[in-house]
């Protein structure tokens, strides 16, 4: 069992590792975040910190990108799910089915997780969630074996 506690700031983050937290998941602060609340959440440099803390005490760092990419907007999601996959996040939440599939493709090594945001409330829905990644990891898997 893993105890995985939200932080909206780095003194909940911190005080979260610090009573035996397992992981902790946070969201970043721009509308990617479901919870994006005034005063609350991580900009790149707290990102930065948090990942430091997070993996000093050998816990798990989650960042939720847990809301709906925006057509004009769609290469904020993007930005945001690579900049917490290259600031060293150990998983992504993720709702909207494009980023999952984005995060798949580009960072296959990160855990994702899809979030309740995305609407998956029952076992089909579940079931056609890991369908799709799970032929998406396998195209990619025998895409890259015909490329070498």
């Amino acid at each position: 069992m893993e105890l995985l506690c939200p932080a909206g700031n780095l003194p909940a983050l911190k005080a979260a590792i610090e009573n035996g937290a397992d992981a902790v998941y946070i969201g970043l602060k721009d509308d990617t975040n479901a919870r994006h609340f005034a005063g609350l959440n991580f900009t790149e440099k707290k990102l930065q910190e948090a990942v430091s803390f997070v993996h000093q005490h050998r816990r798990k760092l989650h960042i939720a990108i847990n809301t709906f990419a925006h057509p004009d907007g769609y290469a904020r999601w993007q930005r945001a799910v690579d900049m917490a996959a290259q600031l060293g996040a150990d998983a992504l939440i993720l709702a909207d089915l494009a980023m999952l599939e984005y995060a798949a493709e580009r960072y296959p090594h990160i855990e994702r997780h899809v979030s309740v945001q995305a609407s998956a409330t029952n076992e089909e829905a579940i079931n056609f969630i890991i369908a799709i990644l799970t032929l998406l990891a396998w195209c990619c898997r025998a895409c890259c074996r015909f490329i070498r």
